[in-house]
């Protein structure tokens, strides 16, 4: 029952309390390396964050060939799988022949 509404603080379970407008506008100045200071130097920053592409970046597009790629592997080794087995359902379907050959007897000399 220790430490229940005794007002102690927990780390990472407590959430942090509301901020206020200049403490979220000063911390995305930090985070952007830009003084936001009037109404237009926020509307200027999020129509230029608006415009950029996330594919522009080079680790993103890094990202975004190799996940081509292993698509384009996962979808060879599935057609070649299915080749495969059809082979396979193939061969098995293939009507089996008995053949009888005919054996002599040896002779015997007396």
């Amino acid at each position: 029952m220790s430490g229940e509404g005794s007002g102690e603080d927990h780390g990472a379970l407590t959430e942090p309390g509301p901020e206020t407008r200049e403490e979220l506008v000063q911390h995305l100045e930090q985070l952007t390396g830009r003084t936001l200071r009037t109404r237009a130097d926020i509307q200027a920053y999020v129509r230029e964050a608006a415009a950029r592409n996330a594919s522009d970046q080079p680790s993103l597009r890094r990202w975004l060939r190799a996940k081509r790629a292993t698509l384009v592997a996962l979808l060879a080794f599935g057609v070649i799988q299915y080749y495969v087995l059809d082979v396979m359902l193939e061969i098995a379907a293939i009507p089996s022949n008995t053949y009888f050959l005919p054996v002599k007897t040896p002779l015997q000399k007396s």
